[in-house]
């Protein structure tokens, strides 16, 4: 495959991967790094067209096009490199790399002026520019990725290490093979290592255009997961979470016959609040209330928002005296909670809570906390009542744990 050939494939491979990207940036809200990769293959689309069109026709093609066309290859790699930047949320001064890099792309300028186009020094040039932005992107990548894309994102940042390798190469044979022999005819594509360096390429744009498609996906899958399996006001776990935790917690408590104790924790007199303060300063109480919740627990326990006002925490391995330990830490940071400072805002909880006994199962231990709820709430709110069970798994009498009291929600 000659030279010519290579430049339209590799000009074509850019705009196809430019394409295949917009679509992602548009529909998928994937953020502005996408739109830098699909301005980055533009660019060197550009480029290579700008450098291949003086070869299409008769005549000598002119070297000012082989130098601009080369040094928006060089631009195209950086948009990569702040693409990629972008898209792990990075500040501004991790681009830092553009700076020399730009250095030793502009450089190319600066030969031209002085001894014309210098095919052999312009490739050194252009691959130690991208060979430190190859080198940047990848440790970008290790270093700084997040669990949810670590995949794609390491398998990466191999990628551009072995392209960094392939550069540094490159760069060796034209300083040590090409350059002192001064066989070249300066501003010619007929310099040896062109051909196998625009193939190169062709593999190069593939896999960088599926790598960015693989991170995009691996990233909106994990906000899909996070999206299904949290509540989206508290960010704590939803419903359908907690219930599925703790069926399987019940269920290996029973099996490992150790303890286990439930919470069901609901905000006294919400409706005033949200009379007074409006739905906005209910969902404050709501958040402030989660938060608290989740602060005081244990590191082992579960807390998740079973709907409107009201919780649920999942205690694994506390017997009876843990779980009404932990219930009153609760039901005690809630009454001291300060809403949103300077203003009035002030609410209280009411909690009911059960151990589980043998042959009890999630649905009974649940439904049990909630009757130990319901006399909280009867009994005068911002109080902790206990569902007690018999010998046969059954109800039996218990004393409310906590004094009621008046004024539970202070507006």
């Amino acid at each position: 495959m000659n030279i010519l050939t290579l430049l339209i494939v590799n000009i074509l491979l850019h705009v196809v991967a430019a394409f295949c990207l917009v679509p992602v940036g548009r529909t998928l809200k994937a953020g502005p790094a996408v739109w830098f990769w699909v301005l980055s293959n533009l660019v060197h689309a550009a480029g290579l067209l700008i450098v291949v069109s003086p070869h299409a026709g008769p005549g000598k093609p002119p070297p000012i096009s082989s130098l601009i066309g080369n040094l928006q290859i060089d631009w195209g790699t950086m948009l990569a490199f702040v693409g990629v930047q972008s898209f792990l949320g990075l500040p501004r001064r991790s681009l830092w790399l553009l700076a020399p890099a730009g250095i030793l792309s502009c450089a190319k300028i600066g030969v031209f002026l002085g001894v014309g186009l210098h095919m052999p020094i312009n490739v050194i040039l252009g691959c130690g520019c991208r060979l430190l932005l190859a080198s940047g992107t990848a440790w970008l990548l290790i270093r700084h990725a997040e669990r949810d894309v670590r995949i794609a994102a390491w398998t990466m940042a191999g990628f551009n290490l072995a392209w960094a390798a392939v550069l540094l190469t490159r760069m060796v044979w034209e300083a040590f093979q090409v350059l002192p022999h001064g066989g070249v005819v300066i501003g010619d594509l007929r310099e040896p290592t062109t051909s196998m360096a625009l193939l190169l390429r062709v593999g190069v744009t593939f896999t960088l255009t599926l790598g960015y498609l693989w991170m995009v996906g691996q990233r909106l899958q994990a906000r899909l997961v996070t999206l299904a399996d949290q509540d989206p006001l508290t960010g704590i776990a939803n419903r359908r979470v907690l219930w599925e935790k703790g069926a399987r917690m019940v269920e290996r408590a029973h099996q490992n016959k150790q303890p286990l104790g439930v919470l069901m924790i609901d905000i006294d007199h919400f409706k005033a609040i949200n009379d007074r303060w409006g739905h906005s300063g209910g969902d404050m109480v709501i958040r402030r209330v989660a938060e608290t919740i989740a602060g005081v627990i244990r590191a082992t326990d579960v807390v998740g928002r079973v709907g409107g006002e009201e919780f649920a925490v999942v205690l694994p391995e506390a017997d009876g005296i843990t779980v009404g330990t932990v219930a009153e830490r609760i039901r005690r940071a809630v009454e001291q909670l300060v809403i949103v400072p300077g203003t009035a805002i002030q609410c209280t909880i009411s909690v009911g809570r059960a151990n589980i006994a043998p042959d009890v199962g999630w649905d009974a231990l649940v439904d049990a906390a909630d009757q130990a709820l319901y006399r909280a709430k009867t009994g005068g709110r911002n109080r902790v009542e206990a569902y007690v069970w018999d010998g046969m798994g059954q109800q039996a009498v218990a004393a409310p744990e906590a004094p009621g009291l008046a004024a539970a929600c202070m507006i």
